[in-house]
């Protein structure tokens, strides 16, 4: 049986672990059993841990919730963990002005991390937010995050404990997820058109001009995918110009295509076959003729779990949650698969007047 080396540093022994990380969330989350022994607690409430596989660092950040109690002829020691951005989606933001002008989302971040969180980017170049104001009381997370829907930015953690802004898959896991070979049973698929249209429209206002680009703007993203009409039409958050209004029209038609395609793959191990411990928001081929897909996902969130119990449950497993690569800024996969997850063609928005 493959088991992890799992420690948390300044805390006991672990007998399992469950871990879960996800693009779309600014912190993950760990929930250990670990051994005790003697009187009073070996945990406090806040302590900082750096949880790791092998020496490879998953989790940097503080202990959550401690729960323990004991029967006739056992104790129990459960742990909860969160990221160190916890802090930065739960407390209020402080800032001398609260307003910024001609700044990017990404300088705005680290305005906004008083508490030393640490802001990190995949290379992007954002674009200049004319305007934007802090809502007195709102956490740092809650105020970057109404221009990163606009902008087609994720938002979430690092195995370090810091907050990063990223638009794009950020690699490519080595080897393929196959039926039969690294697939464990209980994997399963979805194919919806929930949620996609065949044309969607943003439109909005901006503060200065007079002319219909400024006042009656309008971008449109076609998803050839969808054989009858069904429009949307979004009001865009914010200033506008027609290159934001582009990249919001795109950003939702791909992430609405995207998620039409869903699946979830439990795998033996927490690694590629490379070695890398799985990561959220990285490519994978997937071989599945069962569940009707052969061709690239992204993974969205991991689930890790881990126990030495002997039976059912035990062992190390990983769950992948995977979707189609537009669901997070990916490009189309392409792949030769069933035809659910059919490529709809590129998906690029175009401007017109309202």
């Amino acid at each position: 049986m493959l088991l992890e080396t799992v420690t948390a540093d300044g805390l006991p022994p672990i007998k399992s672990i469950d871990i879960n990380i996800s693009a779309e969330e600014a912190v993950r989350t760990a929930r250990l059993e670990c051994v005790i022994v003697g009187s009073g607690l070996p945990a406090a409430i806040g302590q900082r841990t750096v949880l790791r596989a092998s020496g490879d660092p998953m989790l940097t950040g503080y202990v959550r919730d401690i729960d323990t109690g004991y029967g006739r002829d056992m104790r129990s020691l459960s742990i909860g963990l969160v990221s160190a951005t916890v802090d930065y989606v739960e407390c209020s933001a402080e800032h001398a002005t609260g307003e910024w002008l001609d700044k990017s989302i990404e300088d705005i971040a680290r305005d906004l991390d008083g508490l030393g969180i640490g802001i990190e980017s995949d290379g992007t170049n954002f674009p200049k937010e004319p305007r934007h104001k802090l809502i007195q009381g709102e956490s740092p997370f809650s105020s970057i995050e109404r221009r990163a829907r606009g902008r087609g930015i994720l938002i979430h953690d690092t195995e370090k404990g810091r907050l990063k802004l990223a638009t794009k898959p950020e690699g490519r896991h080595k080897g393929t997820l196959k039926r039969g070979i690294n697939i464990l049973p209980g994997a399963s698929a979805s194919f919806t058109e929930r949620g996609r249209h065949s044309e969607v429209k943003v439109r909005g206002q901006s503060t200065e001009g007079v002319d219909k680009a400024q006042l009656r703007p309008e971008t449109v993203a076609r998803d050839s995918g969808i054989l009858r009409r069904r429009p949307l039409i979004i009001l865009h958050e914010g200033e506008v110009t027609i290159d934001r209004m582009k990249t919001r029209a795109e950003w939702q038609a791909k992430r609405a295509a995207g998620a039409s395609v869903t699946a979830s793959i439990p795998t033996t191990g927490w690694r590629d076959a490379g070695g890398m411990l799985w990561q959220r928001n990285w490519l994978v081929d997937v071989d599945d003729e069962w569940l009707g897909i052969r061709g690239t996902m992204i993974i969205k969130s991991v689930a890790f779990s881990q126990s030495s119990d002997g039976g059912e449950g035990g062992g190390t497993i990983a769950t992948l949650s995977l979707a189609d690569p537009r669901a997070l800024g990916g490009e189309n996969p392409r792949g030769k698969t069933a035809d659910g997850y059919a490529a709809p063609g590129e998906i690029e928005a175009e401007y017109q007047d309202e």
